[in-house]
């Protein structure tokens, strides 16, 4: 699937740019990661991969939790997870229901789409 470059997290999210690729790109990564850990131990049913990803990015990036963003399942509108950094404007990670990650802000992609 389709993740950012080392180099592209690093610029956003100084001297994290490695832990972050290794993190989007190693399931082994993921599953040792304490903050994933600690979502398995919190849910009822199993968290998926993903799920457990994004909380361990958003332990590694110091952001505030995991947020969601329904879409109307278009190509212009399509519903997505990012890293709460504080801001509507502030970079963060995205990830995109196909599986797509960004480096961006996820205002950005709500002006851009069709979203309510």
């Amino acid at each position: 699937m389709n993740k950012p470059s080392e180099q592209t997290l690093e610029r956003a999210f100084p001297t994290k740019g490695k832990v972050l690729r290794r993190l989007l790109t190693s399931r082994r990564a993921v599953e040792a990661h304490p903050a994933a850990i600690a979502r398995v131990k919190e849910c009822y049913h199993a968290p998926t991969l993903a799920d457990m990803r994004m909380h361990a990015l958003n332990a590694e990036t110091e952001c505030f939790g995991v947020e969601y963003v329904k879409g109307k399942g278009t190509r212009r509108s399509p519903s997505f997870e990012y890293l709460n950094a504080g801001d509507t404007y502030n970079t963060t990670i995205v990830r995109f229901t196909d599986g797509r990650y960004r480096v961006t802000t996820w205002g950005d992609i709500v002006e851009r789409g069709n979203y309510d």
